[in-house]
């Protein structure tokens, strides 16, 4: 019986550093049926000649103009033809086991509109490590109550096979937007069908200063198109009692997380940028100024007389701001997955 096809699409600008790779991890699929399309967004570097050794085994297109991230997440998903998408960013890179583990989850569980599953985390050094597992469980989830925790958190495209079906259904990847954009899409995905999910790394994601999120993270635009693409989310929710009461405290997460990017903002010397992040994050919830974090923060850029970044790292393990170090219960009326493509690991925190 032919297993369905499953279309890995790279949307690519200026990676060299890391296409290699990255294409290498698409094309050692244990999973047999795939293709995988690649689309370089008119990139300065050698990415292209990077890809051109791949010719022979995978569709290379390139734009005469840059496009954008979105709208060439787009044209390369327009010339794929598989049953499951996975959008693969090209710093990015897929466990052998990807397609494997997370086909069958979709196959038995047609309700599902995407299955995803855990992710390790390298550096520029390509070392990876691994990450405690967002839910402690592995689950189908019904799309509503998945959608509430896409108000508030979301999961990398690395992680997500999704049914094209469903893709289409939501929407697409909306080209109005670049931050928080697989959070949106995953969001309009869960308000279409259910969601499947394992705590089996199936993928890498790589953290580097390069990224098109470490360069929007300079910049103050950041917080405020990502408040935008939370705002696009309220529309489209709008009208479902379940997710409309979760609104308000999806906006002061909003602000905790303008916290959480103070900590690398800081750690580059960019005081007068924290300081503005400061600001934002009290408009987002006024509340936030009573928040140790944000006193702390607040302190080590506006107090005269110090060193901020001396300050900063005196203070910081008091401030509990390393990665999270446990998983969540999946949202209510979740049922417990079947099995199919998982194997029983241990997860270290």
């Amino acid at each position: 019986m032919t297993q369905p096809l499953v279309s890995i699409c790279i949307p690519n600008f200026n990676n060299e550093k890391y296409l290699d790779a990255c294409i290498r991890s698409a094309l050692q699929q244990s999973y047999p049926n795939i293709e995988v399309i690649l689309t370089d967004d008119s990139s300065s570097d050698g990415s292209l000649q990077v890809a051109m050794k791949y010719a022979d085994s995978i569709r290379i297109l390139r734009n005469e103009t840059n496009l954008g991230q979105p709208r060439n997440t787009n044209r390369c998903i327009d010339h794929s033809s598989g049953k499951y998408l996975v959008i693969l960013h090209s710093d990015d890179q897929l466990l052998p086991h990807f397609a494997e583990r997370l086909v069958p989850i979709l196959e038995r569980h047609p309700e599902a509109g995407i299955a995803v599953g855990e992710r390790m985390e390298t550096d520029e050094s390509g070392v990876p490590r691994p990450i405690v597992p967002f839910y402690n469980t592995d689950c189908i989830i019904p799309g509503e109550r998945q959608a509430k925790v896409f108000l508030l958190a979301s999961f990398l495209p690395c992680q997500v096979l999704v049914r094209r079906d469903s893709f289409e259904k939501a929407g697409r990847v909306d080209e109005r937007h670049v931050v928080n954009l697989d959070g949106l899409l995953w969001f309009k995905c869960a308000l279409v069908a259910d969601v499947g999910y394992i705590r089996e790394p199936v993928s890498i994601y790589r953290v580097h200063g390069a990224s098109t999120t470490a360069q929007y993270n300079r910049t103050i635009n950041h917080m405020i198109e990502y408040y935008c693409t939370l705002s696009e989310m309220f529309k489209l929710a709008k009208g479902r009692p379940y997710l409309e009461q979760f609104f308000d405290v999806a906006v002061k997460r909003v602000a905790q997380l303008t916290l959480r990017y103070c900590h690398a903002v800081i750690k580059e010397g960019n005081f007068e940028l924290v300081a503005r992040f400061l600001s934002l994050a009290a408009v987002f919830d006024p509340a936030i100024v009573e928040d140790r974090t944000y006193q702390t923060l607040k302190y080590c850029v506006g107090c005269p007389g110090i060193d901020p970044l001396e300050t900063y790292h005196r203070l910081a393990d008091s401030l509990g701001c390393g990665p999270r170090n446990f998983s969540y219960d999946p949202p209510a009326d979740f049922r417990p997955l079947d099995g199919a493509g998982t194997t029983e690991r241990t997860y270290a925190a």
